[in-house]
C-alpha cells in the first residue's frame, strides 16, 4: 500500500470517528434538554422545524413523540427516551473505539512501512557508495 493510500485511509477514518463525536454530543445535549424540560418549570420552548428554523412552542405535556424506526412514532415519556439516547450513545461509542482501534493499527502499519523505506533507502546509498569506491 502506498503511503498516500494510507494517508487518504486513515484521513477517512478521523472523518468517521468527528462524525461519532459530533452525534454523541448532540445526544447528550438532547439527553440533557429532556432532563431541563422534564424537571423544569418552563412552559415553552423553541421547537427546531428543520434547517434552521424554529417556532416558540408552548409545552403542554411532558410526553414524547419518538421515531422509533421506519417512520414509526411512539407515545414516550422523558425516562423513556433518555434510555433510547442512553443506547445510541453506547452504540456510537462502540463505533468510535473500532474506529479509533482501527486507526491505531493503520498508524502502526505506516510507521512500519516509512521505517521499512528509510531502511531499504540507507542500504542502497550505502551500497551506491562502495560502488564509487571501488
Amino acid at each position: 500500500m502506498q503511503l498516500s493510500m494510507f494517508e487518504q485511509e486513515a484521513r477517512r477514518i478521523e472523518e468517521q470517528i468527528e462524525l461519532a463525536n459530533q452525534q454523541i454530543n448532540e445526544l447528550e445535549n438532547l439527553k440533557e434538554n429532556l432532563k431541563e424540560i422534564n424537571e423544569g418549570k418552563e412552559k415553552e420552548i423553541l421547537a427546531n422545524l428543520g434547517r434552521g428554523i424554529f417556532i416558540k412552542s408552548e409545552i403542554k405535556e411532558k410526553n414524547l413523540f419518538v421515531n422509533i424506526g421506519s417512520g414509526i412514532v411512539m407515545k414516550k415519556d422523558a425516562g423513556e427516551t433518555g434510555e433510547i439516547i442512553e443506547k445510541q450513545v453506547k452504540q456510537l461509542d462502540k463505533i468510535k473505539d473500532r474506529l479509533v482501534d482501527e486507526l491505531s493499527k493503520l498508524n502502526f502499519e505506516l510507521n512500519r512501512v516509512i521505517q521499512e523505506a528509510q531502511k531499504q533507502a540507507k542500504e542502497h546509498k550505502h551500497n551506491h557508495e562502495h560502488e564509487h569506491e571501488e
